[in-house]
């Protein structure tokens, strides 16, 4: 209900829709500590790792379809309504980027990088 009142406000106010994805301070929480690969991936120099919000968990069919596209610099690991991916590159070497993984999932998504959901989270 909350995701509709706030999207239909931004399109009164901007004239054009805007997806919205709401999540609780919990739930933000444990996005911000979960740990979806390695520790080594993750802290590994020039590693990036962000985190794709979706409204709904993807079926099974949608999940196999986006990890298909993982290979030596991007993988891609699924909790719930989230995707995480892990880049392990300069954010221009990458080929990826939202517009595809929302394709092949079939719904629209918004990606930050995990240090921007640790903030949010340590900061409530």
């Amino acid at each position: 209900i909350l995701e509709r009142k706030i999207s239909k406000h931004l399109k009164e106010t901007l004239g054009y829709e805007v997806e919205t994805f709401v999540r609780t301070i919990e739930e933000v929480a444990e996005v911000a500590k979960y740990k979806p690969f390695p520790e080594t991936e993750l802290t590994a120099e020039g590693n990036v790792l962000y985190v794709g919000f979706l409204k709904a968990e993807p079926d099974r069919q949608a999940k196999a379809k986006l990890i298909s596209l993982s290979n030596h610099v991007n993988d891609f690991h699924f909790q719930g309504r989230e995707l995480y991916w892990l880049r392990r590159t300069k954010a221009g070497e990458s080929e990826y980027a939202g517009q595809l993984f929302e394709k092949k999932l079939g719904q629209p998504m918004t990606f930050r990088n995990v240090t921007t959901v640790r903030k949010i989270a340590g900061k409530y």
